[in-house]
């Protein structure tokens, strides 16, 4: 069996720069390979299928619920999100990044424990570690408001992430407040912690 590399899960409030960071530390660490969300939802004019997003449509994302191939799935905004087992099983040689929401990360090790034989399972949980990102209730609330998104929406975001935090703030391992415009020093944390304990 190939012994699995880290396994990075980078999780957080809504805005909190999650994509940005997975994104930098790639480039920090260019063997680090992004696990894919396979999504419902049709792609926008700056992704592509295969980078961004594995795009399926429906219909196929159900089929392969049905089949038993995702890890973990979720509805949300009339789409479906998840992550299917090949993301990990067919990349267990590399160093992982998993960009997931808080709830799903949350649950990640009872996901890994439910969806692979007992010994990769226990592989793969020492290798993991969940980073959530946070920034103050003042930068959501300018940062959704920026993005034309209603008040009811702001309101239901915000409550969602309390929520979240409440019920799975046990769950992640570490958790760093990124600062607008102190995205470096975001980073070189992040770095550090996994520089000390896995890569």
């Amino acid at each position: 069996m190939k012994s699995a590399k880290s396994l990075i899960v980078l999780t957080g409030k809504t805005t909190s720069g999650k994509d940005t960071v997975a994104s930098k530390l790639q480039q920090k660490f260019p063997n680090l390979k992004k696990i894919l969300t396979t999504t419902s939802r049709p792609p926008r004019n700056s992704e592509t299928n295969g980078i961004d997003y594995d795009f399926l449509s429906e219909d196929k994302f159900k089929q392969k619920i049905t089949e038993g191939d995702f890890i973990e799935h979720v509805e949300y905004g009339g789409n479906l999100y998840g992550t299917q087992k090949c993301q990990i099983a067919n990349n267990l040689g590399h160093d992982l990044i998993w960009r997931i929401d808080p709830s799903r990360a949350g649950k990640v090790r009872e996901f890994i424990k439910d969806s692979f034989d007992q010994s990769r399972a226990d592989d793969l949980l020492k290798r993991i570690v969940v980073i959530y990102l946070t920034v103050s209730d003042e930068v959501v609330l300018e940062r959704l408001k920026k993005r034309g998104i209603s008040q009811a929406e702001i309101n239901h975001r915000m409550q969602e992430d309390k929520l979240f935090w409440e019920q799975y703030q046990d769950n992640y391992d570490f958790v760093i407040e990124n600062i607008p415009g102190k995205l470096k020093e975001t980073v070189d944390k992040i770095v550090k912690i996994l520089e000390n304990h896995i890569l």
